[in-house]
């Protein structure tokens, strides 16, 4: 039985040769007309050193689109992502300076923060040089990341506040050292109720599959689980008390797509429920939900060739639900 239906998918990016590595929100200072916030990356290409931040402003009911835009002269703005923290909006980003002169390449994470989504602060710098602290996770107790560097080959958490500094709290909590996994990096935490963390972890060595993992405060201590499948630029959102719905870049087979899983965090059973329109170079989503749409956006360049931001429409979330209660009631 497939529970999620695609009702539409509509581009909001711009004219950009190059629009991708999104994140969405339900935008918290428009609550009447149900507006969403989705930010992306706009550059010449997936690598080139001229990225800005785009922030498009969409009201999915009657399609109207307002943009903003953030620059930091001199540095490419990455993988931009959002946090609500009580009444501000805070985006960060990876910035990457390469100097022409020397070759020496500087990094650092960078924060804005917003009380109308449309106008944002001046910039913040926080975090240590060549960490990437991929998604930042919040509720009224922790604020908690994981931060991965590719020649370490592994994961550190950071807690703190990105808008004055995060610092690591546990070095090498998933590790090739430590716990024989290759190059661990993008991921995700979701902070349930009972403030236990669970986090989804891409992988690019060895089998390539995604860890799945657990912890209870402080965070110190992770227990680890092998997902079995490729999972990149994961995306989590908690529609049940067990049971998450997953977004990120799978591979079929045959190609690279974006797809939505539901976990079952208790059994760790993965259900694959969809695939985006997707193909060449694609995914990294973001994902929204109210009652039974669930809002997804994702770049793709399956139209023209081109990287493109699309906002994925999708219904079914109440059936889903329903096919869950029927679930935990078996179990039980």
């Amino acid at each position: 039985m497939q529970y999620l239906e695609l009702k539409n998918v509509k581009r909001i990016s711009r004219a950009y040769k190059h629009a991708a590595f999104t994140d969405l929100i339900a935008c918290p200072f428009d609550k009447h007309t149900h507006a969403l916030l989705s930010c992306y990356r706009c550059a010449e290409n997936h690598v080139s050193l001229d990225g800005i931040i785009e922030i498009c402003r969409v009201v999915p009911q009657t399609g109207k689109r307002t943009y903003c835009r953030l620059v930091l002269p001199g540095w490419d703005l990455r993988d931009p992502k959002f946090l609500q923290q009580g009444k501000n909006l805070i985006l960060y980003a990876y910035a990457k300076n390469k100097d022409r002169q020397s070759g020496r390449t500087t990094t650092k994470m960078v924060s804005y923060f917003s009380v109308t989504g449309q106008s944002w602060s001046t910039r913040h710098d926080f975090g240590d040089h060549g960490w990437w602290l991929w998604r930042i996770s919040s509720n009224e107790n922790y604020t908690i990341g994981l931060a991965y560097n590719r020649k370490h080959n592994k994961l550190n958490l950071y807690s703190g506040d990105p808008r004055k500094q995060m610092e690591v709290r546990k070095q090498g909590v998933l590790s090739k050292t430590l716990h024989g996994v290759g190059y661990p990096n993008e991921s995700h935490i979701v902070i349930k109720e009972n403030n236990d963390a669970i986090a989804v972890v891409r992988r690019d060595a060895d089998t390539f599959t995604a860890k799945l993992g657990h912890s209870r405060p402080p965070f110190t201590q992770w227990k680890w689980h092998d997902l079995g499948i490729y999972i990149g630029g994961p995306c989590m959102i908690n529609i049940a008390n067990d049971y998450l719905l997953i977004s990120g870049r799978e591979y079929d087979g045959n190609a690279f797509v974006t797809s939505i899983w539901l976990l079952n965090t208790r059994t760790r059973n993965l259900r694959h429920l969809l695939i985006l329109p997707s193909s060449g170079d694609n995914s990294y989503p973001g994902m929204a939900y109210k009652d039974d749409t669930l809002y997804v956006s994702y770049y793709s360049s399956h139209i023209d060739q081109q990287a493109r931001v699309y906002l994925a429409e999708i219904s079914g979330l109440c059936t889903l639900k329903t096919y869950i209660d029927t679930l935990d009631e078996i179990e039980q």
